[in-house]
């Protein structure tokens, strides 16, 4: 016969506090899995939006070294044999149209100076920054600058995207030139590829009168090019980003 000491009891847990202790386990393992998937998603939107500030950045870097290396139309003209005097000859140094600009700048290929064929549009994957390939033969950088001259707006399958930005919705440029208008002001021509907010148009000077020149896709421009100015809108944001590119000494 089997004998119990006094004070000696059967221990473990009940049924129902086993339950509660998992039920309670659970609650804090839903918690900490919210709490760590909210930190995984905070980063990886700060690491977007880190990649996207870095893409703005090499645009505005990119944009600049373009326009510090432009060639001038005066270089142009002296390289294509041209005289400076003769106006209804004279070579650009932009050429734009409805989507896309362009102009040649100078390059270093392989220890040589070369010239790089370069144009910024607006496609349906974003901005786009296409170049040629670096161009060693004056002949062949004047003769492809022709072509475009032509159709700036019409894409060679010999040029090259060397980069894009997508969340880059909208972009505009306007050219400025030497030209005197009636008011006493510089003359602007320019083209957009998408239609700009009213009140950055006017903040910029740009009437209608000279939207409308530019839709005619004015291609030569004279008097000399003193500037360009160019923008783009980015997704979700009102403001654009605006830069400015002077050529040829001016101020």
């Amino acid at each position: 016969m089997r004998k119990h000491l006094s004070g000696q009891h059967d221990q473990g847990f009940a049924l129902l506090e086993i339950i509660v202790a998992m039920v309670i386990m659970a609650i804090v393992g839903l918690l900490a899995w919210r709490g760590m998937d909210a930190m995984i998603r905070g980063r990886e939107v700060i690491e977007q939006r880190a990649n996207e500030n870095y893409s703005y950045v090499q645009l505005i870097r990119q944009f600049d070294r373009d326009c510090q290396e432009i060639i001038s139309s005066n270089e142009l003209n002296t390289a294509s044999g041209f005289s400076s005097a003769s106006v209804s000859n004279s070579l650009p140094s932009v050429a734009v149209g409805t989507k896309n600009i362009w102009w040649l700048r100078h390059y270093r290929a392989d220890a040589q100076d070369a010239w790089l064929l370069v144009g910024y549009g607006l496609g349906p994957s974003g901005l786009k920054r296409w170049t040629s390939q670096p161009i060693m033969r004056r002949t062949l950088a004047l003769a492809l600058w022709g072509s475009i001259l032509q159709e700036p707006d019409l894409l060679s399958n010999d040029l090259l995207v060397s980069w894009q930005v997508p969340n880059v919705v909208r972009q505009s440029f306007a050219v400025q030139t030497s030209a005197l208008s009636g008011g006493g002001a510089s003359g602007i021509s320019t083209s957009s590829t998408g239609a700009s907010p009213s009140n950055t148009a006017a903040a910029n000077g740009i009437s209608s009168t000279s939207n409308a020149i530019a839709s005619t896709n004015l291609i030569l421009i004279t008097p000399a090019q003193q500037g360009v100015v160019m923008q783009w809108w980015l997704k979700d944001i009102a403001l654009p980003i605006t830069r400015s590119c002077l050529m040829e000494g001016a101020l």
